[in-house]
């Protein structure tokens, strides 16, 4: 295993400990100005995120009412009542949206496709990257402010929908993540320069609680203005 990803694993909670997890759930606070962008403003401003931690599987309710949730699984998302009854279904809903261009509206469906995909790699990273078909190197480091961050370039598998197939996430001394820098494939190869803080030890895992995301430029440097995406994360617990 890639030095930096133990030093990673062991800051935020260690192997042992993860092994005895099976699932996550919290209220969510999501904002930001992309959800004004796309016409689905405070579309998920207050709902409770469930996820399974071995499997893509991703729950969002309340979504597109209040009676109403989302179930994001094997590639597909499934609009449901509060009795279980499928209203509406995308099929490879990352295949359809990065189909769209940037500017083109987004339905309630499509903000929960982009957050359950989102959400399912900030909570299980960096655990994650130890599951099969996950290629994990250290590169150079990434300089912010004059601090040298030590990084790892992970390469998703195609069967895990994520925001792009390479990512880079940059790590303090003491292995805690300080950055997660990504393209976004859905909205037509956005930046996202997403920067984590808040950080809580829940059920013995370290999480971060609070998420702002912003723009970068050519050099990776961030856009602080807008915020594209703000996530604060309360009552988070572990099973």
């Amino acid at each position: 295993m890639v030095e930096l990803l133990t030093l990673a694993l062991t800051a935020h909670g260690g192997l042992e400990r993860w092994s005895q997890l099976t699932s996550v759930e919290g209220r969510f606070a999501i904002g930001g100005a992309i959800w004004d962008y796309k016409g689905v403003p405070g579309v998920l401003a207050d709902i409770t995120v469930a996820l399974d931690l071995r499997e893509e599987r991703v729950t969002l309710d309340p979504v597109g009412g209040p009676d109403t949730h989302t179930v994001f699984a094997d590639g597909r998302l499934e609009l449901r009542s509060s009795a279980g009854e499928v209203l509406e279904a995308l099929d490879d809903p990352g295949a359809a949206m990065a189909q769209l261009a940037y500017d083109a509206p987004w339905t309630a469906l499509h903000a929960a496709y982009f957050a359950s995909e989102a959400w399912w790699t900030y909570l299980t990273a960096p655990f994650l990257f130890t599951h099969p078909g996950f290629r994990v190197r250290e590169v150079e480091p990434f300089v912010e402010d004059g601090i040298a961050y030590r990084t790892l370039a992970v390469t998703f598998p195609d069967d895990v929908d994520s925001h792009t197939t390479e990512q880079f996430f940059h790590f303090d001394d003491t292995g805690l993540l300080f950055r997660h820098t990504y393209t976004v494939d859905i909205l037509d190869g956005a930046t996202g320069a997403n920067y984590p803080s808040g950080w809580q030890t829940v059920d013995g895992i370290a999480v971060p609680t609070v998420r702002r995301i912003y723009g970068y430029g050519e050099d990776r440097a961030k856009i602080p203005d807008p915020v594209l995406v703000s996530l604060d994360i309360s009552e988070l617990h572990f099973r």
